[in-house]
């Protein structure tokens, strides 16, 4: 997959949350990472005292990762795949600035209009977050 269309999906306001994909084979898996810093403006929103990552923009930079994983397969160039379902979605640990989290997910099945997958964050190798996803393609 060519670089600009990993910065293409990566960049897509208002949020990119991934900064870099480190490891992607084509359309089964990839592993990206986001650091958390207090530039985030996100990171005040719950609570200006205590700045955190709320679970629902971990959920999303797994989400990010699974479709740079999807579309890593050419065959996805020009279709656009879009978050249908999360299924056992758990949020196990809070991300706080400055942490770095690992996103690693793996794409299990893919059809002509569904695509499966699993992905799970981590800090320093502790799991933080996990979910199974379900995307639609248009």
């Amino acid at each position: 997959m060519n670089l600009p269309k990993v910065k293409e999906i990566l960049s897509r306001y208002p949020l990119p949350l991934v900064d870099e994909i480190l490891e992607l084979k084509e359309g089964k898996m990839a592993v990206g990472v986001k650091q958390i810093s207090k530039e985030d403006t996100f990171a005040f929103g719950q609570n200006p005292n205590s700045p955190l990552m709320p679970g629902v923009l971990i959920v999303e930079a797994i989400a990010q990762v699974t479709a740079v994983a999807i579309h890593s397969d050419e065959k996805h160039d020009n279709k656009q795949a879009l978050l249908a379902r999360i299924h056992n979605c758990r949020i196990r640990k809070q991300v706080f600035p400055g942490d770095e989290l690992c996103v690693e997910v793996f794409v299990s099945k893919v059809k002509k209009t569904i695509a499966k997958a699993t992905g799970r964050a981590t800090v320093r190798g502790e799991l933080i977050g996990e979910a199974e996803f379900l995307f639609s393609f248009k």
